[in-house]
């Protein structure tokens, strides 16, 4: 008995020393290469591809309020009276004005000289010359030489190949002329509508028409 036990101690120690003797094995961890394709689109969500992009819609309480617009007045007292009947039917209103040009004139001229001195040499010279012209005596051209006020392009043109065979180089400046014309304006108010019978007895049976523009998109090209 005390042989066996004996030599199962001896073949323990022999098999412990053997595995002390092995080299460590070391796990190495496989890696796999993916490829990455270039200009690819990128990875989504089947949620995200089955919802739709949100539409930008405009917000429509932003949009420009719309307003009545009657006129041209060209009389602002006339347009004042449309202002109070609408006033007195309790309908708030406004009267606005706008300048139109009524005419479109050419002034041509000679710069003006250092000072009066010069100027009335050069006007000497040039009615010598047989060239209607005066001085101007006021303004941003005080000093200068006026060569006359034309109300067509072909005049100015003459005038100015007229001058060029003299040598005379002059420069020529538009003019406008311009008016004032009133508009009554008033804001539309879904809630109590202003009906075509209304808008008739504010009219006292003008024929004026009525128009429906944006209010602040400015007043309208009469």
């Amino acid at each position: 008995m005390r042989l066996i036990l004996v030599s199962l101690l001896i073949i323990n120690l022999a098999y412990l020393g053997y595995q002390f003797t092995q080299p460590v094995k070391i796990e190495q961890e496989k890696s796999i290469d993916v490829a990455v394709a270039t200009g690819a689109e990128p990875i989504r969500l089947l949620s995200e591809l089955s919802s739709k992009p949100k539409e930008n819609k405009p917000d429509s309480s932003k949009q420009s309020p719309l307003c009545w617009a009657v006129g041209p007045y060209p009389v602002e007292l006339d347009a004042k009276h449309l202002y109070a009947r609408m006033l007195a039917m309790d309908i708030p209103a406004k009267v606005e004005s706008q300048s139109v040009v009524i005419k479109e004139e050419f002034w041509v001229y000679l710069e003006p000289m250092p000072n009066r001195k010069q100027a009335m040499r050069k006007l000497k010279e040039l009615q010598k010359r047989k060239v209607d012209s005066f001085v101007i005596t006021e303004g941003e051209l005080e000093n200068g030489i006026s060569l006359g006020l034309f109300g067509q392009k072909e005049s100015v043109d003459r005038l100015l190949a007229k001058l060029k065979e003299k040598n005379i180089t002059a420069s020529v400046k538009p003019l406008k002329r311009t008016r004032n014309q009133y508009w009554v304006m008033a804001p539309i108010n879904p809630q109590y509508p202003m009906d075509e019978s209304t808008r008739n007895r504010l009219m006292e049976g003008r024929d004026t028409p009525w128009l429906q523009i944006h209010c602040d998109s400015g007043l309208p090209q009469a």
